[in-house]
């Protein structure tokens, strides 16, 4: 089997997972909206589209060119959703945060909580790992995989304003993460919350870019 052979079953794998995870957790909730209005759903759904398109390229006879572009939406999806899987991991599941209640199946919400927030975070980390070509990652790219991030922000504000409510067993109804809960941290609670998660992203994101350094630096060198 060729690289490209297996690229292309393993992106099938990862849109499959990603699928799987999205519905599972949409399809015993009272309300669809509520549920696609969490970051989690979102950045699974971003992942779940590009991924998409890139099985599409890869199914073109023709070999495509991998652009600036490419590696600048790739380093943001794959930054997006360890992001999901980390703060999920480190603040949110030791808090008791679900996204639903899951009672009528519990089977479902750990399959779900699993797909979403685990596995199919690191399907698209490893996509990248192993197909992807080392040494494209610029210098400012962190900065602007931050906007996707800082886009949710003004979603949920813009949701909650209009109306919108969220599930938030452990998190919170209005805002959906007690960090964005403007009501009890305030405007400062929040915007502390807001800075020490973006320096945490920016961190991740240079991690990320000084192993592209390193990798594409290794295979210039052989």
């Amino acid at each position: 089997m060729t690289k490209k052979k297996i690229s292309l079953s393993y992106k099938v794998l990862t849109v499959i997972s990603l699928l799987i995870g999205i519905i599972l957790n949409i399809r015993k909730t009272n309300s669809i909206i509520s549920l696609l209005s969490y970051y989690t759903l979102q950045s699974n759904i971003i992942c779940l589209v590009v991924f998409i398109s890139y099985i599409f390229l890869e199914l073109r006879k023709k070999r495509y060119e991998k652009s600036d572009v490419y590696y600048l939406i790739k380093g943001a999806i794959v930054i997006t959703i360890i992001i999901t899987a980390l703060i999920y991991r480190i603040a949110l599941a030791p808090n008791g945060f679900q996204m639903d209640s899951f009672h009528k199946s519990l089977n479902n919400k750990i399959v779900a909580d699993f797909l979403v927030h685990t596995f199919s975070p690191l399907l698209v980390l490893f996509d990248y790992v192993l197909f992807d070509e080392k040494g494209k990652f610029k210098k400012y790219y962190p900065f602007v995989w931050l906007l996707l991030p800082f886009n949710y922000v003004v979603y949920v504000y813009t949701y909650s304003f209009l109306g919108g409510k969220f599930y938030s067993i452990g998190g919170s109804r209005k805002y959906a993460y007690f960090f964005l809960d403007y009501d009890v941290l305030g405007f400062m609670g929040v915007a502390k919350w807001i800075i020490i998660i973006s320096i945490f992203i920016l961190f991740i994101s240079y991690l990320l870019v000084c192993f592209d350094y390193l990798m594409g630096k290794k295979k210039r060198q052989k």
